[in-house]
Protein backbone atom coordinates (compact mmCIF):
# COMPACT_ATOMS: atom_id res chain seq x y z
CA UNK A 1 0.00 0.00 0.00
CA UNK A 2 3.08 2.34 0.63
CA UNK A 3 4.15 1.82 -2.41
CA UNK A 4 1.12 3.38 -3.97
CA UNK A 5 0.79 6.21 -1.89
CA UNK A 6 4.23 6.53 -3.39
CA UNK A 7 3.51 6.20 -7.43
CA UNK A 8 -0.15 8.14 -6.47
CA UNK A 9 1.99 11.32 -5.35
CA UNK A 10 4.69 10.89 -8.48
CA UNK A 11 2.01 10.42 -11.07
CA UNK A 12 -1.15 11.45 -9.40
CA UNK A 13 -3.19 11.99 -12.51
CA UNK A 14 -2.55 8.47 -13.96
CA UNK A 15 -3.22 6.74 -10.70
CA UNK A 16 -6.33 8.49 -10.58
CA UNK A 17 -7.44 7.49 -14.19
CA UNK A 18 -6.44 4.11 -13.56
CA UNK A 19 -8.62 3.73 -10.01
CA UNK A 20 -11.37 5.12 -11.63
CA UNK A 21 -11.25 2.49 -14.68
CA UNK A 22 -10.18 -0.34 -11.70
CA UNK A 23 -13.60 0.93 -10.24
CA UNK A 24 -15.58 0.67 -13.65
CA UNK A 25 -14.23 -2.61 -14.30
CA UNK A 26 -15.08 -4.35 -10.88
CA UNK A 27 -17.93 -2.83 -11.02
CA UNK A 28 -19.35 -4.26 -13.61
CA UNK A 29 -17.75 -7.66 -13.40
CA UNK A 30 -20.41 -7.35 -9.78
CA UNK A 31 -23.35 -6.15 -11.67
CA UNK A 32 -22.86 -9.44 -14.10
CA UNK A 33 -22.14 -11.86 -11.18
CA UNK A 34 -25.65 -10.49 -8.92
CA UNK A 35 -27.05 -11.27 -12.30
CA UNK A 36 -26.22 -14.71 -13.27
CA UNK A 37 -26.51 -15.90 -10.02
CA UNK A 38 -30.26 -14.99 -8.44
CA UNK A 39 -32.75 -17.41 -8.45
CA UNK A 40 -34.81 -15.49 -10.88
CA UNK A 41 -32.19 -15.29 -14.02
CA UNK A 42 -33.25 -18.41 -16.39
CA UNK A 43 -31.72 -21.76 -15.85
CA UNK A 44 -29.54 -22.46 -18.56
CA UNK A 45 -27.11 -25.78 -19.53
CA UNK A 46 -26.49 -28.61 -21.06
CA UNK A 47 -26.69 -32.24 -20.80
CA UNK A 48 -25.49 -35.19 -22.71
CA UNK A 49 -27.51 -38.29 -24.73
CA UNK A 50 -26.87 -41.32 -26.50
CA UNK A 51 -27.86 -39.33 -29.36
CA UNK A 52 -25.80 -35.99 -29.19
CA UNK A 53 -25.56 -32.93 -26.74
CA UNK A 54 -28.77 -31.31 -25.91
CA UNK A 55 -29.29 -27.37 -24.95
CA UNK A 56 -31.76 -26.04 -22.58
CA UNK A 57 -33.25 -22.48 -21.33
CA UNK A 58 -35.74 -22.50 -18.22
CA UNK A 59 -37.05 -19.50 -17.48
CA UNK A 60 -37.43 -18.50 -13.68
CA UNK A 61 -39.30 -14.98 -13.67
CA UNK A 62 -41.92 -13.67 -16.18
CA UNK A 63 -43.99 -10.77 -15.79
CA UNK A 64 -47.84 -11.10 -15.51
CA UNK A 65 -49.78 -11.53 -18.61
CA UNK A 66 -46.54 -13.71 -20.04
CA UNK A 67 -46.48 -17.17 -20.38
CA UNK A 68 -43.63 -19.29 -18.84
CA UNK A 69 -41.22 -20.67 -21.78
CA UNK A 70 -39.59 -23.90 -21.42
CA UNK A 71 -37.14 -24.67 -24.09
CA UNK A 72 -34.97 -27.13 -25.59
CA UNK A 73 -32.66 -25.21 -28.12
CA UNK A 74 -32.10 -26.20 -31.39
CA UNK A 75 -30.57 -28.47 -32.53
CA UNK A 76 -32.63 -30.77 -30.45
CA UNK A 77 -31.44 -34.31 -31.76
CA UNK A 78 -33.52 -36.55 -33.42
CA UNK A 79 -36.01 -39.08 -31.06
CA UNK A 80 -35.14 -36.65 -28.34
CA UNK A 81 -38.81 -35.57 -26.75
CA UNK A 82 -40.13 -33.63 -23.66
CA UNK A 83 -42.68 -32.96 -20.95
CA UNK A 84 -42.96 -30.38 -18.03
CA UNK A 85 -44.76 -31.29 -14.92
CA UNK A 86 -46.06 -28.38 -12.81
CA UNK A 87 -48.24 -26.93 -10.36
CA UNK A 88 -48.17 -23.32 -8.37
CA UNK A 89 -46.32 -23.34 -5.32
CA UNK A 90 -47.92 -23.18 -1.79
CA UNK A 91 -51.11 -24.41 -3.40
CA UNK A 92 -53.28 -27.54 -3.18
CA UNK A 93 -53.10 -28.20 -6.58
CA UNK A 94 -52.79 -31.23 -8.82
CA UNK A 95 -49.39 -31.87 -10.64
CA UNK A 96 -49.99 -31.00 -14.89
CA UNK A 97 -48.19 -32.30 -17.65
CA UNK A 98 -47.79 -30.42 -20.71
CA UNK A 99 -45.82 -32.11 -23.14
CA UNK A 100 -43.01 -30.21 -25.07
CA UNK A 101 -43.55 -29.56 -28.98
CA UNK A 102 -41.81 -28.00 -31.78
CA UNK A 103 -41.91 -24.24 -31.35
CA UNK A 104 -40.44 -20.62 -31.50
CA UNK A 105 -40.51 -18.22 -28.63
CA UNK A 106 -39.40 -14.40 -28.40
CA UNK A 107 -37.63 -14.42 -24.72
CA UNK A 108 -37.26 -10.73 -22.99
CA UNK A 109 -34.79 -10.44 -20.20
CA UNK A 110 -33.60 -6.84 -19.00
CA UNK A 111 -35.12 -5.12 -22.16
CA UNK A 112 -33.48 -7.12 -24.57
CA UNK A 113 -35.68 -9.85 -26.39
CA UNK A 114 -34.35 -13.17 -28.21
CA UNK A 115 -35.89 -15.51 -30.60
CA UNK A 116 -35.22 -19.26 -29.86
CA UNK A 117 -36.29 -22.21 -31.37
CA UNK A 118 -36.69 -26.10 -30.31
CA UNK A 119 -39.02 -27.84 -28.31
CA UNK A 120 -40.69 -26.30 -26.01
CA UNK A 121 -43.68 -25.83 -23.99
CA UNK A 122 -45.39 -22.62 -22.09
CA UNK A 123 -46.82 -22.57 -19.03
CA UNK A 124 -49.94 -20.34 -18.47
CA UNK A 125 -48.88 -16.73 -16.28
CA UNK A 126 -49.97 -16.44 -13.25
CA UNK A 127 -52.12 -13.82 -11.87
CA UNK A 128 -50.66 -12.84 -8.36
CA UNK A 129 -47.99 -10.75 -8.22
CA UNK A 130 -45.01 -13.09 -6.03
CA UNK A 131 -47.06 -16.01 -7.40
CA UNK A 132 -44.72 -19.27 -7.80
CA UNK A 133 -44.91 -22.34 -10.14
CA UNK A 134 -42.43 -25.27 -9.40
CA UNK A 135 -41.76 -27.94 -11.92
CA UNK A 136 -39.67 -30.48 -13.69
CA UNK A 137 -38.42 -30.94 -16.98
CA UNK A 138 -38.25 -34.41 -18.34
CA UNK A 139 -35.92 -35.06 -21.52
CA UNK A 140 -36.85 -38.91 -23.51
CA UNK A 141 -34.71 -40.11 -25.82
CA UNK A 142 -36.96 -42.77 -27.63
CA UNK A 143 -38.82 -45.28 -25.10
CA UNK A 144 -36.16 -44.88 -22.89
CA UNK A 145 -36.94 -43.83 -19.23
CA UNK A 146 -37.98 -40.12 -18.91
CA UNK A 147 -35.05 -38.49 -16.84
CA UNK A 148 -35.47 -35.20 -15.03
CA UNK A 149 -33.03 -32.38 -15.69
CA UNK A 150 -32.86 -31.23 -12.24
CA UNK A 151 -33.49 -34.58 -10.38
CA UNK A 152 -35.98 -34.34 -7.45
CA UNK A 153 -35.45 -30.64 -7.10
CA UNK A 154 -37.93 -28.82 -8.59
CA UNK A 155 -37.19 -25.75 -10.44
CA UNK A 156 -39.03 -22.76 -9.11
CA UNK A 157 -40.56 -19.14 -11.24
CA UNK A 158 -41.63 -16.40 -9.61
CA UNK A 159 -44.28 -13.91 -11.77
CA UNK A 160 -44.25 -10.05 -11.16
CA UNK A 161 -45.86 -7.09 -11.94
CA UNK A 162 -44.96 -4.88 -14.79
CA UNK A 163 -42.08 -2.46 -13.78
CA UNK A 164 -42.12 1.33 -16.00
CA UNK A 165 -38.48 0.77 -17.95
CA UNK A 166 -37.58 4.14 -16.71
CA UNK A 167 -37.79 3.29 -13.31
CA UNK A 168 -36.13 -0.07 -13.31
CA UNK A 169 -33.54 1.52 -16.13
CA UNK A 170 -32.51 5.07 -13.50
CA UNK A 171 -32.45 2.16 -10.50
CA UNK A 172 -30.21 0.03 -12.17
CA UNK A 173 -27.97 3.11 -13.10
CA UNK A 174 -27.90 4.95 -9.86
CA UNK A 175 -27.23 1.74 -8.19
CA UNK A 176 -23.91 0.82 -10.90
CA UNK A 177 -23.43 4.55 -10.08
CA UNK A 178 -23.14 3.80 -5.91
CA UNK A 179 -21.22 0.66 -6.25
CA UNK A 180 -18.78 2.48 -8.69
CA UNK A 181 -18.29 4.97 -5.96
CA UNK A 182 -18.17 2.96 -3.27
CA UNK A 183 -15.01 1.13 -4.70
CA UNK A 184 -13.38 4.47 -5.98
CA UNK A 185 -13.89 5.46 -2.12
CA UNK A 186 -12.15 2.42 -0.63
CA UNK A 187 -9.25 2.94 -3.37
CA UNK A 188 -9.00 6.36 -2.53
CA UNK A 189 -8.49 5.55 1.49
CA UNK A 190 -6.17 2.76 0.17
CA UNK A 191 -3.57 6.01 -0.88
CA UNK A 192 -4.46 8.67 1.54
CA UNK A 193 -6.23 10.80 -0.81
CA UNK A 194 -9.13 12.85 -0.87
CA UNK A 195 -11.84 10.32 -0.17
CA UNK A 196 -14.42 12.81 1.82
CA UNK A 197 -16.74 13.73 -1.03
CA UNK A 198 -16.51 10.32 -2.82
CA UNK A 199 -18.18 8.70 0.59
CA UNK A 200 -21.36 11.60 0.20
CA UNK A 201 -21.35 10.66 -3.33
CA UNK A 202 -21.44 7.00 -2.42
CA UNK A 203 -23.95 7.61 0.33
CA UNK A 204 -26.23 9.64 -1.86
CA UNK A 205 -26.31 7.65 -4.60
CA UNK A 206 -26.95 4.53 -2.61
CA UNK A 207 -29.90 6.47 -1.03
CA UNK A 208 -31.33 7.33 -4.28
CA UNK A 209 -30.57 4.05 -5.92
CA UNK A 210 -31.66 1.73 -3.00
CA UNK A 211 -34.26 3.54 -0.83
CA UNK A 212 -35.94 5.58 -3.34
CA UNK A 213 -36.10 3.95 -6.83
CA UNK A 214 -35.78 0.56 -5.14
CA UNK A 215 -39.09 0.63 -2.74
CA UNK A 216 -41.04 2.28 -6.34
CA UNK A 217 -39.90 -1.03 -8.35
CA UNK A 218 -40.61 -2.99 -5.92
CA UNK A 219 -44.14 -1.30 -5.55
CA UNK A 220 -44.74 -2.05 -8.93
CA UNK A 221 -43.71 -5.74 -9.26
CA UNK A 222 -45.16 -6.68 -5.68
CA UNK A 223 -47.22 -4.15 -4.06
CA UNK A 224 -45.41 -3.52 -1.42
CA UNK A 225 -42.54 -0.95 -0.49
CA UNK A 226 -40.36 -2.45 1.11
CA UNK A 227 -40.02 -6.36 2.31
CA UNK A 228 -37.18 -6.56 4.73
CA UNK A 229 -36.54 -5.77 8.54
CA UNK A 230 -39.02 -5.26 10.38
CA UNK A 231 -41.58 -6.16 7.78
CA UNK A 232 -40.17 -9.58 6.19
CA UNK A 233 -36.91 -11.52 5.65
CA UNK A 234 -36.20 -10.39 1.93
CA UNK A 235 -32.48 -10.22 1.93
CA UNK A 236 -32.49 -7.91 -0.70
CA UNK A 237 -33.80 -5.11 1.52
CA UNK A 238 -32.11 -6.39 4.42
CA UNK A 239 -28.62 -6.08 3.04
CA UNK A 240 -28.72 -3.00 1.39
CA UNK A 241 -29.75 -1.57 4.84
CA UNK A 242 -26.62 -3.16 6.49
CA UNK A 243 -25.00 -1.37 3.63
CA UNK A 244 -26.32 1.58 4.44
CA UNK A 245 -25.17 1.71 8.13
CA UNK A 246 -21.68 1.10 7.39
CA UNK A 247 -21.37 4.29 4.91
CA UNK A 248 -23.66 5.98 7.47
CA UNK A 249 -20.82 5.26 10.13
CA UNK A 250 -17.70 6.14 7.26
CA UNK A 251 -19.73 9.13 7.16
CA UNK A 252 -19.68 10.19 10.90
CA UNK A 253 -16.46 8.58 11.26
CA UNK A 254 -14.32 11.15 8.67
CA UNK A 255 -16.91 14.52 9.70
CA UNK A 256 -15.09 17.74 9.70
CA UNK A 257 -11.73 17.36 10.51
CA UNK A 258 -11.29 13.85 10.70
CA UNK A 259 -10.21 10.73 8.45
CA UNK A 260 -10.59 7.44 9.65
CA UNK A 261 -9.58 5.26 6.57
CA UNK A 262 -10.65 1.83 8.28
CA UNK A 263 -13.94 3.01 8.21
CA UNK A 264 -13.82 3.19 4.74
CA UNK A 265 -12.45 -0.51 4.54
CA UNK A 266 -15.15 -1.44 6.33
CA UNK A 267 -18.03 0.05 4.35
CA UNK A 268 -16.18 -1.12 1.19
CA UNK A 269 -15.97 -4.99 2.54
CA UNK A 270 -19.89 -4.74 3.48
CA UNK A 271 -20.77 -3.35 0.25
CA UNK A 272 -18.61 -6.52 -1.73
CA UNK A 273 -20.27 -8.86 0.66
CA UNK A 274 -23.72 -7.52 -0.09
CA UNK A 275 -23.37 -7.75 -3.84
CA UNK A 276 -22.17 -12.00 -3.41
CA UNK A 277 -25.19 -12.40 -1.76
CA UNK A 278 -27.90 -13.29 -4.93
CA UNK A 279 -30.05 -10.98 -6.05
CA UNK A 280 -33.78 -11.52 -5.10
CA UNK A 281 -33.12 -14.74 -2.13
CA UNK A 282 -36.01 -14.97 0.30
CA UNK A 283 -37.96 -12.46 -1.61
CA UNK A 284 -41.53 -11.77 -2.49
CA UNK A 285 -43.75 -14.88 -2.42
CA UNK A 286 -47.36 -15.43 -2.48
CA UNK A 287 -49.22 -18.75 -0.62
CA UNK A 288 -52.62 -20.28 -2.69
CA UNK A 289 -53.03 -22.21 0.23
CA UNK A 290 -53.85 -18.91 2.67
CA UNK A 291 -54.47 -16.15 -0.25
CA UNK A 292 -51.68 -14.07 1.42
CA UNK A 293 -48.26 -13.61 0.84
CA UNK A 294 -44.74 -12.37 1.95
CA UNK A 295 -43.89 -9.21 0.35
CA UNK A 296 -46.66 -8.81 -2.00
CA UNK A 297 -49.97 -7.99 -1.84
CA UNK A 298 -50.77 -10.61 -4.72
Amino acid sequence: MNTLRKIAKRKPKLINVFLWFLAIILTIAMFTYQDKTGPTYPLTGDIQTSLGEVHFKFLRSETIGNSLKIMFLNPVPDGVTGFVQYRRYKSNDEWQTMPMNPVSFEVSHHGKTEKIAGFGAELPSLNERAGKYEYYVYLQVNDDEPLSITGDKPIYARYKGAVPTLIITIHVLIIFLSMMFALRTVFEAMIDGNFKWMIWATLISFLFGAFLFGPWVQWYAFGVWWSGIPFGYDWTDNKVLLELVFWIYAAYANRGNRRDAKSVYFAGIATLLVYFIPHSLFGSEYDYRTGIGRGTTG
